[in-house]
């Protein structure tokens, strides 16, 4: 094999490439815009963030860029420019799940600095790669900051489990490694077919992937996932820093970095300017991996402390790779500040319920034994499902082995179980009365629920702050200390800091104090994302009314907005999800009929359907089920029955009986041979060897005469891994006798997926010819940023072409953040009978609205909220407002641009 090239022909043809994709994507080709216009839809781009572009396209249609920019480029010099951006620069994130054979390029290209500023970005490109030739630092030096990172992990124990300062003081405790059972982990992304990646092949490809957030309910094992990154890292000599962002307290990561991180790590009491420039000098290498944890435990609004991260990571930080931890509801919570991140979380455990159990039992294999009985019963099926989560999963293995007792059936009855059994347990340590455990959990109860209503305090609770919440039960904090409900996470300016040992047990004790469900609607509490967790505890409780719970159930469901129903349907969906904890409801039955018709109904908005669907997901899972089952044997709308059925049988209830005779009869029903072969695809994914499925394929490949769907059957019986010798066969048979060239193609791609190594499909992907010519027209030069805005208002004043003003009007926005009059233009585009690009000009509205904005917004447009995509424009606004601004903005008197 050559030897890669990094010399000057290299650098200038990657530059080439490099230029022509950021103009591509910038609408800054100083070209024939119908020329461009032809390869739209070959070279398909999307703008993550300011700095993230997206591409999908194949090799052949990128020479044809570079032809029409009269700097022509071979297919081998662009596949070369590409493994360049990605090995050494290390700028191109590959986003193909198997690159072997694949002919279509899927990746992500991350720019130095803002997509507009063009003259930095090539700037940075000549530098970087000048930078990459340069000698590497001596491994000496290198060797000191690995083993610097290694050690201050070692001093952070960052190996240590969640649970252990609960169970320490008796000895009882594990590291990671102990406990540790991979789940698969997920990129959270739109399309429903999601790829699974094990443990393994997640940390494989870290390598590439600069911005990653790891999300999920608490306790789901995002710090024990970030535990294991931290453990890989170390093995490839990187350089990862952890930092619990809680422990900022007010400080920047870069004040906190250089003033107290390095010192710690360094062990010196003032460091010097000479370390501080080491230190970042391994930033610019990329060699440094911050690893921030819990981001919604930050001392700020959970919204403000996205936009704050995503503020810091600028300057010499911004060249660390970074990996954060969140919770789902704070990060799916309004607009994110750091949506461009890679999104993962990890799955609920599934069969690896035993496996941690028996890690847990190891020395009392018995009584994990009898443990993993009893959750097996059929009775006890709704405690299985609480208990896949890790952490709600842990403390039943300590409450099983300390009492055997009865298992709980929520979350919150599974904390009072643990606390309950806390006390038991420690009587011997720390001996306490009922009295004195009711006194310290009424006051850890104010004390958390203080704190959450504080954001400064939320989860970091300084001593002063504790002196002030506990009040005149001060004296029960030293009681608080030695049960581990409390622990010195910190010391800030001279004074101790405290925290909850989960802040998953702060927002159960904060539950415990709220007497009244008037509390949750005081400053509508119900709308702002922190306080769910401490709803559904509060829903959970055993020691409150039916009828408070009903009652705060009721008046969710009937919480009339005033204001076009964004918000009544908000609380509806929180009522739907709070079930979970409370399915006695006797309002669950009308609930959920209500949420399977905004789920599956053909008239159900996109915005609402696609809430329904997250809170159907939330909701009681065994009340859902049943709800469905009876949906799809009684629906006569097959598509409804369909969509149903698959939600039931895939995600809910993987096999479903009921789903899989829904299928298999909609395949009796249905006559349209297309769909006949989704229903296969979908049917088998449910019940993966369903011999219906596998005859009716067989059927349609044996009776079609149509090479179209010859192809999509033999497709799906391969990648099914129903009979791939007979796929394969099929789609070789297919390419050589088709006259349809892109049938031909059609079936190459789907045979090389099957098999990358398939010599007949390969020859196809490597023979299509390009059918462009060049252009003598020359690429774009940079313009000053104040002189292209001038041009663009000029231009977009002069224009009357509706298609000119939206793509003018969009380009003026993204480098004019809030351009008023560009604002202007795209809502009054909005307004006017234009369907055909509506849909393009919310998307625009999305990338370039300031908050400050949305009140206008929702003023200009609430009149128009009967159509489609001014509903999901609302929509939008209403999930980034507080519900008083949005309510002032949609009833007051509607003001003209």
């Amino acid at each position: 094999m050559a030897r890669p090239s990094y010399g000057a022909a290299t650098q200038s043809r990657s530059r080439i490439l490099f230029t022509a994709l950021l103009d591509y994507a910038n609408e800054e080709l100083e070209v024939d815009e119908h020329s461009i216009d032809v390869l739209r839809p070959q070279i398909q781009t999307h703008w993550k963030c300011d700095r993230r572009l997206i591409v999908r396209t194949k090799v052949r249609f990128l020479e044809a860029l570079t032809k029409r920019i009269d700097s022509p480029l071979t297919a081998d010099q662009i596949k070369e420019s590409l493994r360049r951006f990605e090995d050494f620069l290390g700028i191109l994130e590959d986003n193909r799940p198997n690159r072997s054979g694949s002919e279509v390029w899927h990746f992500t290209l991350n720019f130095w600095h803002s997509r507009f500023d063009r003259s930095a970005n090539l700037q940075q490109f000549d530098q970087a790669w000048e930078m990459a030739r340069l000698p590497q630092t001596k491994p000496e030096l290198i060797n000191s900051w690995v083993q610097i990172c290694r050690d201050s992990l070692e001093a952070q124990n960052y190996q240590r489990l969640t649970t252990n300062p609960l169970t320490i003081t008796d000895g009882f405790s594990f590291d990671v490694h102990e406990l540790y059972v991979p789940l698969g982990i997920v990129e959270r992304q739109e399309e429903e077919e999601e790829r699974i990646f094990s443990i393994a092949e997640f940390l494989n490809q870290l390598g590439s992937k600069q911005r990653i957030a790891i999300v999920g309910e608490p306790g789901a094992g995002k710090t024990t996932l970030l535990q294991q990154i931290a453990t890989w890292l170390i093995d490839q000599n990187a350089l990862p820093i952890w930092i619990s962002l809680a422990d900022l307290q007010g400080e920047t990561l870069e004040q906190y970095l250089l003033n107290t991180w390095l010192k710690q790590a360094t062990r010196k009491i003032s460091v010097s300017v000479e370390l501080q420039e080491s230190f970042a000098e391994q930033f610019r290498t990329g060699k440094v991996w911050l690893l921030l944890d819990a981001i919604d435990e930050m001392a700020i609004e959970a919204s403000v402390a996205l936009t704050s991260i995503a503020r810091q990571l600028r300057g010499w930080i911004s060249d660390a790779h970074v990996v954060l931890t969140c919770r789902s509801n704070v990060w799916d919570n309004g607009k994110n500040s750091l949506e461009s991140f890679t999104t993962y979380q990890n799955l609920s455990f599934r069969e690896q319920t035993g496996e941690f159990i028996d890690r847990w039992f190891q020395k009392k294999s018995e009584l994990g034994d009898r443990l993993k009985q009893e959750l097996n019963k059929p009775e006890r099926k709704r405690v299985r499902d609480a208990v896949r989560n890790p952490l709600r999963l842990a403390l039943m293995c300590r409450s099983w082995s300390l009492t055997q007792g009865t298992l709980p059936s929520t979350k919150s009855t599974l904390y009072q179980q643990f606390v309950e059994t806390i006390y038991a347990w420690k009587q011997d340590y720390f001996p306490t009365t009922p009295a004195q455990r009711q006194q310290l959990n009424h006051a850890l109860g104010q004390v958390a629920l203080r704190a959450l209503t504080q954001s400064k305090t939320r989860f970091r609770l300084p001593y002063s702050f504790l002196q002030q919440a506990f009040g005149e039960a001060l004296d029960l904090m030293p009681l608080a200390l030695q049960l581990g409900w409390l622990n010195q996470v910190a010391t800030l300016n001279g004074e101790k800091i405290y925290a909850f040992y989960h802040s998953s047990f702060q927002e159960y004790f904060a539950a415990q104090a709220i007497d009244n469900w008037q509390f949750f609607f005081d400053n509508y509490l119900i709308f702002q994302s922190h306080w769910r967790e401490v709803i559904f505890l509060w829903l959970g409780r055993t020691d409150l009314e039916i009828d408070q719970k009903e009652s705060f159930i009721q008046a969710l469901i009937e919480f009339d907005d005033r204001c076009g129903g964004f918000y009544s349907h908000r609380a509806f969906f929180l009522a739907t999800s709070g079930l979970s904890e409370f399915p006695q409801s006797e309002k669950l039955d009308e609930i959920l009929t209500k949420l399977i018709e905004y789920r599956f109904g053909s008239k159900t908005l996109a915005p609402v359907r696609e809430a329904a669907r997250i809170a159907l997901l939330q909701t009681d899972r065994q009340s859902a089920i049943a709800v469905l089952e009876q949906f799809v044997s009684s629906t006569p709308d097959l598509f409804a029955r369909w969509s149903a059925a698959y939600t039931l049988g895939k995600t809910l209830d993987h096999g479903n009986h009921f789903a899989i005779q829904a299928m298999i009869d909609l395949l009796n029903e249905i006559d349209n041979t297309t769909l006949q072969l989704n229903i296969c695809d979908q049917l088998e994914k449910i019940n993966p060897g369903n011999s219906v499925a596998f005859e009716t394929i067989n059927s349609i490949l044996k009776t079609t005469e149509s090479e179209t769907l010859q192809r999509k059957a033999a497709y799906i019986l391969g990648k099914n891994k129903l009979d791939l010798e007979k796929s394969i066969s099929t789609l070789e048979n297919l390419i050589h006798s088709t006259q349809n060239p892109t049938l031909r193609l059609q079936a190459a791609e789907n045979l090389n997926a099957l098999d990358s190594t398939n010599t007949i499909a390969l020859s196809v992907l490597n023979s299509l010819p390009t059918k462009t010519k060049p252009t003598s027209t020359k690429p774009s030069k940079a313009l000053q940023l104040e002189r292209t805005i001038a041009t663009l208002e000029q231009r977009l004043a002069q224009t009357t072409d509706p298609i000119n003003q939206r793509r003018l009007a969009y380009r003026l926005a993204t480098l004019s953040p809030g351009h008023q009059s560009a604002i202007d233009t795209l809502l009054s585009l909005l307004l006017q009978p234009l369907p055909t690009l509506h849909k393009k000009i919310v998307e625009n509205l999305k990338d370039v609205l300031l908050e400050e904005q949305l009140p206008i917004v929702v003023d200009r447009l609430k009149e128009a909220s009967e159509s489609i995509e001014v509903y999901k424009l609302l929509w939008y606004c209403s999930e980034r407002m507080n519900y008083p601004l949005f309510d002032r903005a949609w009833n007051q008197e509607h003001s003209q641009p």
